[in-house]
């Protein structure tokens, strides 16, 4: 069964952190780290109210923290999500809490139908509901792969690459590595370091390197050697 966007917690239509970062494409201890941004804002009653903090298993069996959402609390936490396939996210994830909140009130009403026809009824809206949710991750996931095209690392992934910019250019120039004669300082085994980096990724300047090249980037540092003499060392 596909993974519905919201659904039914204790008679309220809530979604979780988990969705939510599935959905936009984000890292789960980002989107929490949001959720807690705003439920400090938002003050206690509101947090009370709207935001409920509960866990879940990871792939390790291990117990993670996640939280559920009302609309309201989904909406202050996402509203700085503003790409052009955020808010097509956004507008999807408000289909469907005002979907399932119909759903709900259908359900509270006197019951017209008999037994047959409200399994029929029940079990059409569940089909329908997971055939738009397969349709939307698919549209996302499209939107997805179209943007990674687009993306450039941002700035963790930086300051990650400089970090290991740093630690190369230490380990080769202390474990002399490097041919003092030729690059005289450290500063000129950096210059070369960045150099080979951004030619490898055809680029003018290294945070213009693309997201989904940054693991392959940074085995690149790790395993780059200075050239010696239109070589490279061993």
């Amino acid at each position: 069964m596909a993974q519905e966007l919201v659904f039914i917690k204790e008679n309220s239509v809530v979604t979780d952190s988990l969705t939510i970062a599935e959905m936009f494409g984000k890292e789960h201890k980002n989107v929490t780290a949001d959720i807690e941004k705003q439920m400090d804002y938002a003050g206690e009653e509101f947090s009370t109210l709207n935001f409920q903090r509960t866990s879940y298993k990871d792939k390790f069996n291990r117990t993670q923290k996640k939280y559920d959402l009302t609309e309201e609390a989904f909406t202050l936490v996402v509203f700085g999500y503003n790409t052009k396939e955020a808010v097509q996210t956004k507008i999807k994830f408000i289909q469907e809490f005002k979907r399932m909140k119909e759903y709900i009130q259908n359900q509270q009403q006197p019951k017209a139908m008999n037994a047959k026809e409200s399994i029929l009824a029940n079990m059409k809206l569940t089909i329908q509901l997971n055939e738009d949710v397969d349709g939307m991750k698919e549209d996302i996931k499209q939107l997805r792969h179209d943007l990674d095209k687009k993306l450039t690392l941002d700035y963790s992934q930086q300051q990650a690459m400089r970090n290991a910019v740093n630690k190369r250019v230490h380990k080769l120039w202390n474990e002399d590595m490097v041919d003092k004669k030729i690059y005289e300082t450290t500063r000129r085994v950096y210059a070369a370091l960045w150099k080979n980096l951004k030619d490898a990724y055809r680029v003018n300047a290294y945070p213009n390197i693309l997201q989904k090249d940054f693991e392959e980037a940074m085995s690149f540092i790790e395993g780059w050697r200075p050239i010696f003499n239109g070589s490279q060392s061993a």
